[in-house]
Formats: C-alpha cells, structure tokens, sequence
C-alpha cells in the first residue's frame, strides 16, 4: 500500500478566541496526522496568546492584519506538506468534511468545497449567495471552469499546484489562486460540504461592495496577467 500524502492544514485567524478552542478540538479528531499551521492576522482579542500556549500547533504571526490572502500565502510557505488544505478559522464551514478534500486530491490537483452542493448546511443569506452565485458564473465564463462555489472557504490543493507565486494580500486571493490555476490548464473538483452561518460576530467581508472590485480582479488576472 502507497505511503499516504502528508497533508497541512492552513487556518488564517483574527480575532476567534470565542471559537478557537473548539476548531482546534474538530481538526484533531478530523485531521489527527496533518501539521496544523495558524496564520494569526493581529488578534487583539486573546486568540494569539491561546494558540501560543498549545502543544502541536505551528503559528505564525503577523503584529498587526496584513489581509486575508497574505495570512494564506504566509501558511502555505510554512509547511511542508505534498497536499495543503486551507479553512476559515469561524467555524461556518466544518472540519469534518477536511477529510473528503484530502481523498479527492489523490487524483486532483485542487479541490473546492462547494456549499452549494451541500445537502446539509443552512440557508446562506441571499446577499452572499448572490454575490458568490455572481462571481463565480464571471469566473467560469472566463477561465473555462465549472465551478459553483468560487468564494468557498474550504480549498485543498497539491502543493506542486501552488508553485506560481501568488501576491494578492487580500480577499482577492481568493480569485488570483483559482485564476493562476485555470491558466495553467488545472481543473478545479468540487466536493459537496456543509455550511453553518456564524451566529455571534461579524464576518471579516463587506460582500456587496467587494462585488465590482472582484468582477475587476478576475477580468484583470483573466487578460492583465
């Protein structure tokens, strides 16, 4: 029997102390063998000083919030893994179906965890299913894909697949990561997955008005380089 992959698991992180301590829990029953790499964004809130104390964590952090891309770029880097699987660190998406990417990437090169695809997850708020709905279809319309959840939250990846180097710091990161993809000829599987809207708190995204920045964003990686 092949020597399975070794897989890293990437957590951008700000501000989750309500929530860290459970993440944490879930991705060790899920994941037990992959290397959990926290990227903290300049927590204030005592996430950092919790993490910090944890035994078989790696974290990295940034002094004050450098953006959510660049929190991802830096987690990639630290690692060292054949396949890298990335999660938002507020618990709406689980990390229970981490393990169905890893099994999906051993004959893919990126996979998506699609909500809409999920049987299982709550109804996402109409703004964002709309926004993601929208930019996803630009996406697909221009890079060739067939995806139905771009702005997903949950991605896994062969770590060859990330070998262009990527520079967006923000949520755009999202779109120059799939668009670097697509460009080089891979194509993106999804997995359905489950999806729990944060009760408490307030999202990281204003996903309205990223809407033109992000139709921008694609139309520039698709003929801009």
């Amino acid at each position: 029997m092949a020597e399975a992959a070794s897989v890293d698991v990437v957590v951008p992180v700000y501000d989750e102390a309500e929530r860290v301590a459970e993440l944490v829990e879930r991705l060790r029953r899920s994941c037990p063998a992959a290397r959990l790499i926290f990227v903290d964004n300049g927590s204030t809130d005592g996430t950092v000083e919790w993490l910090e104390a944890q035994e078989g964590i790696e974290l990295v952090r940034h002094d004050r919030n450098l953006g959510y891309g660049q929190s991802l770029i830096d987690g990639v880097a630290a690692g060292r893994g054949e396949l890298v699987v990335q999660i938002d660190a507020d618990l709406e998406y689980r990390p229970e179906d981490l393990p169905a990417l890893v099994e999906a990437l051993a004959d893919a090169e990126a996979v998506y965890g699609s909500r809409f695809l999920g049987a299982d997850g709550r109804e996402m708020e109409w703004h964002r299913s709309f926004g993601n709905r929208l930019v996803t279809t630009l996406f697909n319309g221009l890079f060739g894909q067939r995806l139905t959840d771009l702005y997903t939250g949950i991605r896994g990846f062969r770590r060859s697949a990330l070998a262009e180097p990527l520079a967006r710091p923000g949520f755009e990161y999202v779109l120059e990561a799939a668009a670097s993809l697509a460009r080089r000829g891979v194509a993106i599987r999804e997995v359905p997955v489950g999806y729990d809207p944060r009760r408490t708190g307030r999202s990281k995204m204003r996903h309205l008005p990223e809407l033109a920045k992000f139709a921008y964003w694609l139309l520039r990686f698709r003929f801009g380089g």
